[in-house]
């Protein structure tokens, strides 16, 4: 079984690497679409640009995503480290820990985003196919990533199943019609203020001392459409689940 990996998907070039003095600053993004609803009252949140308000926006966008069980997370002993080591750390308190129960059901990895309203029947039709279609297609979930977009927010890696061309969740975009992309990231922690240089050297240690790992290789069994008013889908609701049937 062969799964993809950093260079053939976008991770390669993408981890946020920080240097001796260096100090983690939010970025933009993540000022704009996360800061406003893990800590409201942060004099750095930007509270009103494009179509986003205060971290929300009017108009539901729609996701055809991979669910994450964040039950079989907690039993998995590499997570267990992972967050043990977070919540040890000298900025521990500024991590939005109040975040993880609010989404442990709908913890994901968005596979394709932008999903138009009109095309949703087709979709799910389009999604059981897939699933359904032999051979069983597979994917591991790897290990923690932060990027130098959304920078504040820690992910874990999925490394979906090399194909002939590519890989199975390209394959599926391309059957919808839709955009290729090549990051496919479960968002787990946020922080809720910038880090001074200890703190950014500390979270550095733990960036590099688990970005490596796998946490499980499964089966893809199940996708879900989602929707939500909010990146962190603090506002979403599962529009359909679609289970493999074979």
């Amino acid at each position: 079984m062969n799964f993809t990996d950093d260079k053939m998907l976008g991770y390669d070039n993408a981890y946020q690497v920080f240097s001796a003095g260096d100090e983690l600053v939010l970025d933009k993004n993540y000022r704009r679409a996360h800061l406003p609803l893990v800590n409201s009252s942060h004099p750095d949140v930007i509270a009103n640009d494009e179509d986003y308000c205060m971290g929300t926006y009017n108009t539901h966008r729609r996701s055809i995503v991979l669910p994450v069980s964040d039950e079989r997370l907690r039993q998995t002993t590499t997570f267990i480290h992972i967050e043990k080591a977070l919540r040890n750390a000298s900025f521990a308190s500024k991590i939005a820990w109040d975040l993880l129960e609010k989404r442990k059901n709908l913890l994901h990895a968005t596979i394709s985003s932008g999903l138009k309203d009109d095309c949703v029947e087709l979709a799910i039709e389009t999604l059981q196919t897939f699933l359904d279609t032999e051979p069983v297609k597979k994917y591991r979930l790897g290990g923690v990533f932060m990027g130098p977009v959304n920078t504040g927010r820690l992910y874990l890696k999925v490394y979906p199943e090399e194909t002939g061309s590519g890989h199975i969740f390209g394959e599926l975009q391309s059957l919808l019609g839709l955009q290729q992309t090549s990051f496919f990231l479960v968002g787990y922690f946020n922080l809720t203020e910038h880090l001074n240089k200890p703190e950014t050297m500390e979270l550095s240690e733990i960036l590099n001392r688990y970005c490596n790992e796998t946490l499980w290789e499964d089966e893809l069994r199940e996708l879900w459409l989602i929707s939500t008013h909010d990146d962190l889908v603090l506002s979403g609701k599962i529009s359909k689940k679609i289970f493999r049937s074979i």
